[in-house]
């Protein structure tokens, strides 16, 4: 018992741990661009009637794919559009304004917003920078979801284009109208999801590759966090669930290729 305890305390095995979890983040993030580049980012624009969404949506597409007028309400369907911005593929929904509303159209309309919202990659939260009441919106909103707010028409205000990052999240100050500060936005859907550009060495992945890979990264955490304890068998539990997780992209692993690196000389499981 005293060798297994001086074993796991000579920091050897924390340390090919902890490089284990690098390897596993590294590949999370070629993973993730991966399925970008295979399959697209679902980008949500939602907010009030005549935020200015069905704008954004013309404005992102370079054509004029939806509807635009003065009215409010004008758009009540779910719209599509399948666009590029610098190779990476992005699914834009552009959906009906948020309101209460007795029309039975668009309730329907609006019921179908916040399913899109709830199934979104990202979500837009066009916001006019007119309106007094700025960020009630916010709070009809479910939890959880990754939203940036998007304060539209500055020009009326005479504000500058900017980007603001906090704990609190993104907030991007823009004029699609004018066209000023669009590069803060497409720049920013890039950077959130890890995309540059490059294909170098991508993981062209599936949903249920980045799952496996995030299990996996779970459970050598949970390893990592075991060795504190000097819990060499629940070390190596955690350490075969990361291996069944991580076979379910490679196919079977054996134990001499993950735990016999990593335990080279510390007999487990007996």
């Amino acid at each position: 018992v005293d060798e297994e305890i001086d074993f796991l305390s000579d920091g050897v095995v924390e340390n090919k741990v902890q490089k284990l979890i690098e390897k596993i983040q590294k590949i999370q993030n070629t993973a993730q661009q991966g399925r970008l580049l295979r399959d697209g980012m679902t980008v949500v624009l939602a907010g009030k009637p005549n935020a200015g969404k069905s704008s954004l949506l013309n404005e992102l597409a370079g054509h004029e794919a939806a509807i635009v007028t003065e009215i409010a309400g004008t758009t009540r369907d779910i719209l599509k559009e399948r666009i590029q911005i610098d190779g990476m593929p992005l699914h834009i929904i552009d959906t009906a304004g948020l309101r209460e509303s007795d029309n039975i159209v668009e309730k329907e309309g609006i019921r179908r917003a916040h399913a899109e919202i709830k199934q979104a990659d990202k979500v837009l939260l066009l916001i006019d920078s007119t309106d007094p009441e700025i960020d009630s919106i916010i709070n009809t909103l479910p939890s959880g979801l990754d939203i940036t707010k998007i304060y539209n028409k500055i020009d009326l205000l005479n504000i500058e284009p900017e980007i603001n990052e906090s704990a609190h999240g993104t907030q991007i100050y823009l004029s699609v109208k004018k066209g000023i500060g669009m590069e803060l936005l497409t720049n920013h859907l890039k950077q959130s999801v890890g995309f540059n550009g490059e294909t170098d060495d991508v993981f062209i992945a599936r949903r249920r590759h980045i799952d496996a890979l995030n299990q996996g990264q779970e459970f050598v955490e949970s390893a990592l966090e075991q060795l504190q304890h000097q819990a060499g068998e629940l070390v190596a539990e955690d350490l075969r669930q990361a291996q069944n997780s991580l076979a379910e992209i490679t196919g079977t692993v054996s134990s001499d290729e993950l735990l016999g690196k990593i335990f080279s000389s510390f007999c487990i499981g007996k």
